[in-house]
């Protein structure tokens, strides 16, 4: 009786798991995308990053100047 009833306990660990972490895995993705796509109001490494980008995109029309 004692290795049915783990017989048991295995099965169901071995069907419940997986189904779990395939919903902590969906809501963990929405928490990130909802998270990540919220911009207002922006953080400040936000406005750093876009900030840096704007001026790799400034140099890179400078030297383009100034090569020609």
């Amino acid at each position: 009786m004692k290795y049915i009833f783990a017989l048991l306990v295995v099965m169901v660990a071995a069907l419940w798991i997986p189904h779990r972490m395939e919903q902590e895995y969906a809501k963990g993705l929405a928490e990130g995308k909802r998270v990540a796509l919220n911009a207002s109001p922006p953080s400040e490494q936000l406005e750093l990053v876009c900030a840096g980008l704007w001026v790799g995109e400034q140099a890179k029309k400078q030297m383009k100047k100034e090569m020609r």
